[in-house]
């Protein structure tokens, strides 16, 4: 019985420490992804998050980008793993400093919106809402 109790208790503390706390800050219209380890790239001196949308209208190329490295779970194996380059490009409409978007795969184009945008502007959401 004791031990039961000290595996209930125990059980309890770990899943309160894995549950999500949102708070009256949150952002509401999604511009934002998940924390832990989120898909961050930084360009021009900027840090952008990024989005789901991979079907992104691009435009000339920008320059170089990196995405950091992230070591969201200690202990798996991937603390050697560095920082990734990649090439940001012009979302089409879209002013780079709010937006823009990296190569991926060929092809294939993932958008990342600046850290500092809070509300995704009209031209960025006719991008994200054809997605």
């Amino acid at each position: 019985m004791k031990a039961s109790l000290l595996l209930a208790a125990a059980l309890a503390s770990l899943s309160v420490g894995c549950s999500s706390v949102s708070s009256p800050d949150d952002d509401t219209d999604g511009a934002r992804p998940e924390p832990s380890c989120a898909y961050v790239v930084e360009y021009d001196g900027r840090t952008y998050l990024g989005r789901a949308e991979t079907d992104v209208p691009v435009g000339n190329s920008l320059g170089a980008a990196t995405r950091p490295a992230c070591d969201d779970t200690p202990g798996d194996g991937d603390e050697e793993e560095g920082p990734a380059l990649m090439t940001a490009f012009a979302v089409r409409g879209v002013d780079p400093s709010v937006a823009v978007a990296v190569a991926e795969d060929p092809g294939e184009y993932r958008l990342v919106v600046a850290d500092s945008v809070k509300e995704l502007p009209p031209e960025l959401r006719k991008v994200t809402e054809r997605s």
